[in-house]
């Protein structure tokens, strides 16, 4: 998985790239294409993935995003007002 998002943010960045050369060659309609889908398939594309690849190597699942239902004893302390004794 790490490999896989460290691909994908290599290409998108390579077509922003692209698209800010094409846009100073001339190709203006082309270039600013090419940026805007990169934009867009950077923040619907490398964000989910790089979220998701972060996410499931958590050592504390119970504060995981994929486990909601599950309890968190600390959570609840804090929200209830309890200190917490050392």
């Amino acid at each position: 998985m790490k490999y896989v998002v460290r691909i994908v943010v290599l290409a998108e960045v390579m077509a922003l790239i692209a698209g800010v050369y094409l846009k100073n060659t001339g190709q203006e309609v082309l270039g600013t294409k090419f940026i805007g889908f990169s934009a867009l398939a950077l923040m619907f594309v490398v964000m989910p993935l790089f979220l998701v690849y972060r996410f499931s190597k958590s050592s504390n699942q119970s504060r995981s995003i994929f486990n909601p239902l599950e309890k968190n004893k600390e959570l609840e302390d804090f929200i209830s007002g309890k200190q917490k004794e050392d």
